[in-house]
């Protein structure tokens, strides 16, 4: 199985946001149980950026060398951004991230924002929804 995760997932587990316990919880979990971590290269650049805003450049390269031994990295191209583009999304970042999940083939993208999120052909749950599906399985 391979679980698409978002990057305000990815984000609080990194800075350590104390109330999206369930992130680091979700994480732990997915690691325990060997399923495969994808999320998107736009993830990769954004958090750079918000990582080196809050805590500087030196800690936002490492702490992106250690996001990329934990996550594969969905392809990104011609064929996602259009459909990204297309789609009824008001958000276009989680358009790509939609698309980039489905062109993977990936059954569930975990974010803490599902209601911007739009489309059934992948299933968008948040970190709390993941443990409870996952523990069970």
């Amino acid at each position: 199985m391979k679980v698409f995760v978002d990057s305000d997932v990815i984000l609080d587990v990194i800075l350590e946001r104390e109330e999206f316990i369930f992130s680091q919880k979700l994480l732990d979990l997915l690691l325990t149980r060997k399923i495969a971590m994808l999320t998107s290269p736009i993830v990769f650049t954004n958090s750079f950026y918000i990582i080196r805003k809050l805590k500087g450049r030196d800690k936002a390269h490492m702490a992106l060398k250690k996001m990329r031994k934990l996550f594969n990295v969905c392809v990104l191209n011609e064929k996602t951004i259009d459909k990204a583009l297309a789609s009824g999304f008001k958000d276009f970042e989680d358009a790509i991230q939609y698309y980039c999940a489905l062109e993977s083939k990936i059954k569930y993208l975990v974010t803490r924002n599902k209601k911007d999120y739009v489309g059934d052909e992948v299933c968008v749950i948040s970190p709390q929804e993941a443990i409870a599906l996952f523990e069970k399985n």
